[in-house]
């Protein structure tokens, strides 16, 4: 008998349509990123970092990303969390922990996970929480119950789901599960936010977007986003004055006064422990202002 007219042909088809199919799925795979970030609740720097850095990123809405951010208050001589954590004592790590473990913890069974409008908006509240815990010396801004509320309401996270759980938030073993397995592949002379890409930690000086972008050339959203100047966030020194003002995502606090706030924060000792540098080499508190974009001035951080 003679073979049938494309009797060869199809199954070829058939299979290049089911390489291109496996190489689709594969590339669609290595392209997810994971980011991870493990800010300190009473650390300037993790409230610089969020702010400038995480999120214009999250603003951004890049797809097949996961996040994993809570807050890490472990003391860095006993790698545990001092007793009791968190505090009601004001001026700690612990004494900040509430509001954030609040808003975070009950997604930190399923970190790193996708980026959910209410994993997002539990993000932003804690970043918000940040900046009125860091409010600095003498205070720009306070740091109070009403505060807290304030920024669940412009960050549409329900008021009571924080406040209401505020005097009784203890870490869950999920949670600690999580701050236990940071700590333990943290490199040494580091200091907050500890900021992780698909598993290799990063300079925390150094903006997200790009290097998450990096590991992502077929993101259409990415490709998008680096073209638009406001994500091209660079080591240039913030121009308040200027221009051409292009302030980054507040959750619901004034970008100018948190500029001010952060050139008044005062660095206590043990927040020094997971909040400031420890290398020689640079001897600066790296707490960077808020970058615009005009003119072309050099990097710069602040002394200490």
């Amino acid at each position: 008998a003679l073979p049938r007219p494309g009797g060869l042909l199809y199954p070829r088809m058939a299979g290049a349509a089911r390489l291109f199919a496996a190489l689709g799925a594969s590339l669609a795979l290595a392209q997810e990123v994971t980011i991870e970030v493990y800010y300190g609740p009473y650390c300037p720097n993790s409230a610089n970092y969020l702010s400038m850095y995480l999120q214009p990123f999250l603003y951004a809405n890049i797809p097949d990303v996961k996040l994993t951010m809570l807050p890490y208050a472990l003391d860095t001589a006993t790698h545990s969390l001092p007793l009791p954590c968190p505090s009601p004592v004001p001026g700690s790590p612990c004494g900040a922990l509430a509001a954030p473990l609040c808003a975070l913890q009950p997604f930190a069974g399923a970190m790193p996970q996708v980026l959910t409008q209410s994993y997002v908006a539990a993000v932003n509240f804690a970043i918000c929480d940040l900046i009125h815990a860091n409010h600095g010396a003498p205070a720009a801004l306070t740091h109070t119950q009403a505060d807290i509320e304030q920024c669940a309401v412009d960050n549409q996270v329900r008021p009571k789901s924080v406040t209401g759980c505020l005097s009784s938030v203890q870490p869950s073993p999920e949670y600690m599960q999580k701050i236990m397995d940071a700590d333990a592949k943290l490199l040494p002379g580091r200091m907050a936010p500890f900021i992780f890409v698909d598993g290799e930690m990063i300079d925390n000086s150094q903006p997200l977007l790009p290097l998450v972008c990096d590991k992502m050339p077929n993101s259409a959203s990415c490709a998008a986003a680096m073209s638009m100047r406001r994500f091209s966030i660079g080591p240039r020194v913030a121009n308040l004055g200027g221009g051409d003002r292009r302030w980054l995502a507040w959750s619901g606090t004034a970008g100018l006064t948190c500029a001010m706030l952060f050139v008044a924060l005062r660095v206590k000792t043990w927040r020094a422990d997971i909040c400031q540098i420890e290398s020689a080499r640079r001897g600066l508190m790296p707490t960077r202002r808020f970058n615009d974009f005009d003119g072309d001035e050099e990097d710069a951080s602040l002394a200490e």
